[in-house]
């Protein structure tokens, strides 16, 4: 057999890992690590029970009797929870850790199973670990060997919510890891005290509720996984689809996770499940076809009329005529109808060419129900009015030029932009302008009007010109634009750029005004360059694969919107629309640097965090761009340090925080999570955040090349690596390695909780700058 690829759960999940709209974590079990000899839980479970037996021939009868009692009802027992509880109790605490010690033996020297490498293939956000032989992590190295992971157990979730912040993956280990065995979650009491824990569900919560997550190697329908999606429907949240990936075909499981909101990708054999990855791996999102016309939601009762009848007609009366007639046709929404709408379009050209014509004079300023009042903005794809509705509201209409209709590109997208704004009304999603009604004849879009002024305009007029402003429009700009990714419809935005992004309330309220997004899938055309609904250069906002097709690349993937954004972003700072192509000049990272570095602010990382995630947004190839859900959170994460330092708790950010602060030049790694100084004596100090551990580490490093003079080392070294250490140590660094070899070398590795650095962050940054300046002599 091989794997059903036409199943519809399966394909809806493709799509989202394939066009990167929704963060992905995978919730894993026992039945990924077999093929790394590692035993199932049933089969833990029977080594478990024989090694009970065999400790009860060793005991006198009434002790033997006792303990295989307890084996015969571990045995028996369906619940694996109560048989671990009744196998530890009568083991005994030393041999049942010792057993399970011995049964993960294979896993540190084990070849990682191929399921766990696809996992991290595919692009997984994070992994939920029932296991706990860490073969998650070990195939993490092997496949993304620079990604270095957050990793954690579930006792100490409390410590890590920001991980779920973080544009880096992470690592659940929910029940524990091998090493550590007080974090061990294997019996029922074990598992009543972690669900129980507050902390723990609200982690737990924000995973289902904020991403698509996919059950493998595990009963979804086990209480450690089912608790919390039950909970959930119980409490009336929504939590999404989910997706199980199981061999189970009976009619209970199905009712069962149809109930808790979770869908099913069914296999066979479990060769399957590796076809399963590889299809998603191979697929490639493609624009759908030609969406259909445009219809208006009100039907018009008109009479019957003939093209010659009808141009004798009032213009609104030929465009109810016209639009009736439209609906008629294509009411059964058919290929066939279709066909005959296009020959009605052809027999009618004059009258819909009539049906076209607008002005804001009365009495020729009516439009199918609307006044039109003024016209606000031109642009080489049509016309802005302020306009008013039947019953007096204000609202924005948007007529797209009569040639539209004889341009399939711009045709396409218009259709394409109304049907997006329709399922974004329909789901109620939070910051898009309110949508209200649309027509094909002439082609017009009818939505909320928005007092305020666009970015473009704010930026213009050098009312966006802190740190505060700019974070505000990135998080909630960002917030829409996730919010739209994660719908069913999934609704890419794919012509983001400052005149689309409206600043509502920003005169009449300061203080409460919020962003506004337009747009959505409306403007944008292959080939489209300077066409939009409203106006202005928007060539250097375009992702690459949109002005020219790429292999690998698609435009129906939210890499797409990556790119404009961190377009942007780049705006915002720097004042002035980005060039086309501007991203791959060779000076555009010191363009973005230099443009953040000129806003002052006192979180002193802030514009090296920012260019680069500007950079990780603006790369060429769509691949490497940073989804969506990424630079929301970095963004977050930056506004957050920002406003409340004294609440980060994220040693990475702290590391580069206490770094910046020294006013001494520094390189940053990604992959390390360090900023790395290099001083003239040839010392090097790295100060890396440990997120696992919730650490900083300061190493210091200095090695002979022979090119000192030893006079002038051996009256330096000595008093500089003895200051070193009394400064780290005066500031609450504890000093773990303290190696030093004269005329060699030097090493010195400090570390400080995150909790310290925290509340003392210019105390700890003095002292870099005190190491540095003592190490400063050649």
């Amino acid at each position: 057999m091989s794997f059903n690829t036409e199943q519809v759960p399966h394909q809806q999940l493709r799509s989202i890992i394939a066009e990167k709209t929704n963060r992905v974590v995978f919730w894993i079990g026992s039945g990924l690590s077999v093929p790394a000899s590692l035993p199932t839980w049933p089969q833990l479970k029977h080594l478990l029970i024989d090694h009970l037996r065999d400790k009860a021939s060793n005991l006198d009868p009434q002790g033997a009797g006792r303990l295989n009692a307890a084996a015969d009802k571990a045995d028996r027992e369906s619940d694996n929870w109560v048989a671990f509880q009744i196998l530890k109790e009568n083991l005994g605490k030393s041999s049942f850790n010792s057993t399970v010690r011995t049964a993960l033996l294979p896993a540190p020297t084990s070849q990682s199973p191929e399921v766990y490498k696809y996992i991290w293939k595919v692009g997984a956000a994070g992994v939920l670990n029932l296991n706990l032989d860490r073969l998650a992590t070990k195939a993490l190295n092997e496949v993304k060997p620079s990604n270095v992971a957050t990793e954690f157990s579930g006792r100490t979730v409390a410590q890590y919510t920001h991980s779920l912040k973080s544009p880096r993956p992470f690592i659940a280990n929910l029940h524990g890891t091998t090493e550590n065995v007080s974090s061990w979650v294997l019996t029922k009491s074990d598992l009543k005290s972690l669900l129980n824990c507050e902390d723990y569900q609200t982690f737990i919560c924000s995973c289902l509720t904020t991403t698509i997550t996919v059950f493998i190697g595990i009963s979804a329908d086990d209480i450690a996984v089912k608790y919390h999606l039950e909970r959930l429907v119980n409490l009336d949240i929504d939590i999404g689809s989910h997706y199980w990936i199981t061999n189970r075909n009976d009619l209970s499981t199905d009712r069962w996770a149809e109930d808790a909101g979770i869908q099913i990708i069914r296999y066979g054999e479990h060769g399957e499940i590796l076809e399963f990855f590889e299809d998603i791996l191979r697929f490639k999102p493609e624009d759908e076809p030609s969406p259909p016309p445009v219809m208006l939601t009100k039907r018009h009762t008109v009479d019957s009329s003939s093209p010659a009848v009808l141009l004798q007609l009032e213009a609104d009366e030929i465009r109810k005529t016209l639009n009736t007639k439209a609906q008629g046709i294509l009411e059964l929404d058919s290929a066939e109808s279709y066909k005959i709408y296009e020959e009605f379009s052809a027999a009618y050209d004059h009258a819909i060419y009539r049906a076209w014509y607008t002005s804001t004079t009365p009495p020729e300023n009516k439009l199918l129900g609307f006044t039109l009042v003024e016209e606000v903005a031109r642009g080489a794809f049509g016309r802005v009015y302020r306009a008013k509705s039947s019953n007096g509201d204000q609202v924005a209409i948007k007529v797209l030029l009569e040639e539209v209709r004889r341009e399939p590109k711009l045709l396409k997208s218009f259709r394409r932009g109304v049907r997006s704004m329709r399922f974004l009304a329909a789901q109620n999603v939070e910051g898009m302008v309110a949508y209200h009604e649309a027509s094909e004849i002439p082609a017009f879009v009818v939505m909320d009007w928005v007092e305020g002024l666009t970015l473009a305009e704010a930026q213009a007029t050098q009312q966006i010109n802190n740190w505060e402003s700019i974070l505000k429009i990135g998080r909630e700009m960002t917030d829409i634009i996730c919010r739209a990714h994660a719908i069913p419809e999934r609704v890419l935005h794919r012509d983001i750029r400052p005149s689309n992004i409206m600043l509502s309330g920003f005169y009449g309220a300061p203080d409460e005004w919020h962003v506004v997004v337009l747009d959505f899938d409306l403007s944008w055309h292959r080939g489209a360059f300077e066409q939009s609904v409203i106006h202005g250069p928007s060539r250097g906002y375009l992702a690459p694969e949109q002005i020219q097709a790429t292999q690998g690349a698609s435009t129906r993937h939210a890499a797409v919107d990556s790119f404009g954004v961190g377009m942007t972003l780049y705006f915002m700072i720097a004042g002035t629309d980005p060039l086309p192509a501007e991203h791959r000049h060779k000076h555009w990272e010191k363009r973005v640097q230099d443009a953040a570095l000129g806003r002052s602010t006192i979180w002193k990382s802030l514009p090296f965090r920012y260019t680069r995630l500007i950079l990780n947004s603006t790369h060429d190839r769509q691949s490497d761009r940073w989804d969506m859900s990424q630079i929301r959170d970095e963004i977050k994460r930056l506004s957050d340090a920002f406003l409340c330092p004294k609440e980060v708790v994220s040693a990475e950010l702290l590391a580069e925080e206490i770094a910046a602060r020294t006013g001494r030049n520094y390189m940053w790694s990604d992959d390390q999570m360090s900023a790395i100084f290099r001083v003239t004596s040839g010392l090097e100090i790295r100060l890396e955040g440990d997120e696992s551990a919730r650490m900083l580490l300061a190493n210091l490093n200095w090695n002979s090349h022979g090119r000192h003079g030893w006079k002038r080392v051996d009256k330096w070294m000595p008093r500089a690596r003895d200051e070193c250490v009394r400064v780290l140590k005066n500031v609450g660094w504890k000093i773990k390695v303290d190696n030093t070899r004269p005329r060699q070398s030097i090493v010195i590795v400090a570390e400080l909780k995150v909790e310290k650095a925290t509340q003392e962050i210019a105390s700890h940054s003095e002292a870099i700058t005190k190491i540095i300046e003592v190490f400063d002599f050649d």
